[in-house]
């Protein structure tokens, strides 16, 4: 009876969080995000502002990834979810689609960043600013909810495989080293600097993107920069760390270092700042820092790590 009724809490849950969810995107396509001021101009800037600043740029690939995972994929993720919970959810074809979506959708917050990068940058400058607006509340709650709700359905039918760790131990062990290395750097160098003679020259690294977002008031993104650019990466990073001392093939829980995984958002934010870079001529002149290359370089490294890890848990099983 307990087992019964914990099921039922939690399947209701689920389709409350998706529910939620679906009413949050409408309303994140319908309102603003943010409010973008430039001189005496002022615009508001929505999803389909920033794709279609792409696509007059001639920067068709990237305003066609905006549109894939800002605005068709958070509503495709939901469908999917929607048909999982309402069959039988341990058919494989079922668990490959819930895996499939769980994967990508941490990608649907490249807008979230992109705005946020934009309000630090705007802060406290005379001729430009920009003001967070509710569509950046509703998109980041609505994508919060559709991944808090995947991970609760995945727990439920236990969809996920073991994770994989191994390599050759100095190897994996340099491939680690270096990527803590640039991670620190990659969070405490300054990714951007200002260079607009019209503008006051600052510049900011992720670290300093939290409290630049909190004093413009988007709470909910300076959170988000702080759980999923800063705590979310260490845990990655430490996780690996076990993961490479350790002798066993399941050094840690599977699902707890896939969960720290699919939400470490470095990646994303790596994407928005490229971007940021290729459409911020019509906002302010910027200038690319070493905060971007360490940023780079942690991805490259723990994408390595990643394969050397793979390659000690295949060479372990075949002893």
């Amino acid at each position: 009876m307990a087992a019964f009724l914990k099921q039922l809490v939690r399947n209701r849950l689920i389709s409350s969080l998706l529910c939620v969810s679906l009413l949050c995107n409408v309303a994140a396509l319908a309102l603003p995000f943010m409010r973008l001021r430039k001189g005496l101009d002022n615009e508001a800037y929505t999803l389909m502002h920033s794709v279609e600043l792409l696509w007059e740029k001639g920067l068709y690939i990237l305003s066609l990834l905006v549109i894939a995972f800002s605005i068709l994929f958070p509503f495709a993720k939901l469908g999917t979810l929607f048909w999982v919970i309402g069959s039988e959810p341990t058919r494989s074809r079922h668990l490959h689609w819930l895996h499939q979506v769980e994967r990508l959708g941490k990608w649907s917050m490249l807008d979230v960043f992109l705005v946020s990068i934009i309000l630090s940058l705007a802060s406290k400058q005379f001729l430009v600013g920009a003001q967070p607006q509710p569509g950046l509340t509703f998109f980041i709650a609505a994508i919060l909810m559709s991944m808090t709700a995947g991970e609760l359905i995945s727990r439920k039918v236990n969809s996920h495989s073991p994770a994989k760790t191994g390599t050759e131990r100095r190897q994996g062990g340099i491939f680690l080293a270096l990527s803590g290395i640039t991670l620190v750097a990659a969070l405490a160098f300054p990714f951007l600097r200002i260079e607009d003679w019209l503008l006051k020259n600052r510049e900011y690294s992720i670290l300093t993107l939290i409290p630049a977002l909190w004093a413009q008031g988007a709470w909910l993104a300076s959170l988000i920069t702080a759980c999923f650019l800063v705590a979310t990466p260490l845990l990655v990073w430490f996780a690996g760390l076990i993961a490479w001392r350790s002798q066993a093939h399941n050094p840690i829980p599977s699902y707890w270092t896939q969960l720290a995984q699919r939400w470490s958002m470095l990646d994303v934010f790596g994407l928005a700042l490229v971007v940021f870079a290729l459409e911020s001529d019509h906002i302010m002149r910027t200038e690319i820092n070493w905060g971007a290359l360490f940023l780079g370089a942690t991805l490259v490294l723990q994408m390595l790590f990643s394969f050397a890890l793979e390659k000690r848990l295949f060479s372990k099983s075949e002893e």
